[in-house]
């Protein structure tokens, strides 16, 4: 896959979102990580629970659990 050159602007707003979490503690970025984890979860079983209404929680648990489990990047 081609990479793609940021342009300015995304240049600036990586290096200015990487200043933020640099001057954050160790337990502040914890709990950032923590709260995207949790936000990635609820969108995922949103998502399997629109496609899939019929599902009971219990498959759409299996189904976020399995996307994450086996999610493949590149």
């Amino acid at each position: 896959m081609a990479a793609t050159a940021l342009s300015e602007h995304e240049r600036a707003a990586h290096a200015h979102q990487a200043a933020i979490f640099r001057a954050m503690t160790p337990q502040q970025r914890i709990g950032c990580a923590l709260r995207m984890n949790a936000t990635m979860r609820r969108l995922l079983a949103l998502g399997f629970q629109s496609r899939h209404p019929d599902w009971s929680e219990a498959q759409i648990c299996r189904a976020v659990a399995d996307r994450i489990l086996y999610a493949r990047t590149g």
